[in-house]
This record gives structure tokens, sequence and C-alpha cells, in this order.
């Protein structure tokens, strides 16, 4: 539902601004890109490596930067006229404190804020599986927009999932199926007294085709 936006226009802009992007330097582009975002593994393979499986949130962790973006003309335009509205009533009754004028533009800042950070937060989340490494991407905590990525070369020995613990996410996993995914490398160490796998690495919201394709990669059976 929200794989592709709807706004055409948005897209190319995108596609542009990418295009701009890829002409700088690699260098100057990989260093700002391994800072901010995960690794683009497209232009950094190693010799003989392929990749095989990406795994990103479920789609529900970016859904009101997809809406914002996708109408973003419409919130704007909303803004405008609602600026508008609020400036003529403000002539018609003096009384009328000019507080309320900026009241449309403070909820448009907020709400491109939220968009902004969902969006770039949900890019930071990822997991990519090569014929060679493991390379686990996730936002560096209290340091947005920073990100770290782990490269393993070693699989998973536990593939866990549990509900998240935050009660909204909870009810969009009820009605999808995601769960949160637990990463560890210590086999066999679970929290006491539960069956939750410890010490591990936690990647939230992850859709059941993601985890089972991840299960056929790290569970493969040798012929």
């Amino acid at each position: 539902m929200f794989n592709q936006p709807h706004n055409h226009t948005h897209s190319r802009t995108l596609q542009w601004l990418n295009r701009q992007w890829k002409r700088l330097p690699p260098s100057f582009r990989w260093n700002l890109e391994d800072t901010f975002q995960p690794e683009d593994i497209s232009e950094r393979l190693l010799p003989y490596e392929e990749p095989q499986l990406e795994i990103r949130m479920a789609w529900y962790r970016d859904i009101f930067g997809h809406i914002f973006f996708d109408y973003f003309g419409w919130f704007l335009g909303t803004t405008v006229v609602a600026t508008a509205v609020l400036a003529y009533f403000s002539l018609l009754q003096h009384r009328f404190s000019n507080f309320y004028i900026l009241i449309p533009g403070i909820l448009f800042i907020l709400m491109l804020a939220i968009a902004i950070r969902e969006r770039v937060e949900y890019n930071q989340w990822r997991i990519l599986k090569t014929n060679a490494r493991l390379i686990i991407s996730i936002p560096q905590h209290g340091a947005f927009p920073l990100v770290d990525n782990i490269e393993l070369k070693d699989l998973p020995k536990v593939i866990d999932t549990n509900w998240s613990p935050n009660p909204l996410w909870r009810v969009f996993q009820f009605f999808t199926g995601a769960r949160d995914l637990y990463l560890s490398l210590a086999a066999y160490k679970f929290v006491e007294g539960t069956a939750r796998v410890g010490d591990a690495l936690i990647i939230p919201d992850i859709m059941p085709q993601d985890v089972y394709e991840l299960r056929k990669l790290v569970f493969q059976v040798k012929k």
C-alpha cells in the first residue's frame, strides 16, 4: 500500500536529487553516507560478493512520512489558506490575537519535522545479507541522525521474534503479523524466566515474510 509514492512529481524530484548527489566525488559521498545512512552496497561490493537479501522495517513505520510527502502540496496549500483566513479575521476583529495566525505555520513545520525524522529513521534501520557478510544498520542511540553500520562474517545463532514494548506498534503488529526481530551470536542464552534471547540486537517491526527469508539463509541445510 505504501511501498510506492503516489505523487509522481515528488518521485521525479527525489530521482533528480539522487542523480545530483551521485555526481559528487565518491570518497566525499561515502564519508557522509556512512555517517548518516546505511552503506550503499551497490557501489562497494567485495570481490565476488553478491547481495542476497535486504530487510527494512514494516511499511507502517514510515506511514506518516509517506502521507505527508506524497500530499505535500495539499498540506502546504491548506496551511496557506488557513493562515489567510485567520489573518482576515484578525483584521476584522482587532482583539483577535495575531498569535493565532502563526498556528497553521507552526503545525506545518512540526509535521514536516516529524515526517523527516520518521523517514530518516526508517531508512536507517536495515539488514543486508550478502554471500560474504551480514550488514546491520541501526540509528545511533541519542545521536540523531547518525547511524551505525555493523558488519558480521558469522551468521546469527539465534533468530527470535517478539511483540514490541510500544502499545501503538503492537496494534500494527497484531494486524500485519510483524514482530520485533532479535538476533544473537550467542546460542542458548535467554532472559531468565522467559523464552526471549539475551544479549540480542533488536530490529523493530519486521514483516513475517522477511523473517522467513532470513531464516532460510541462516538455517539453510548444507547438502
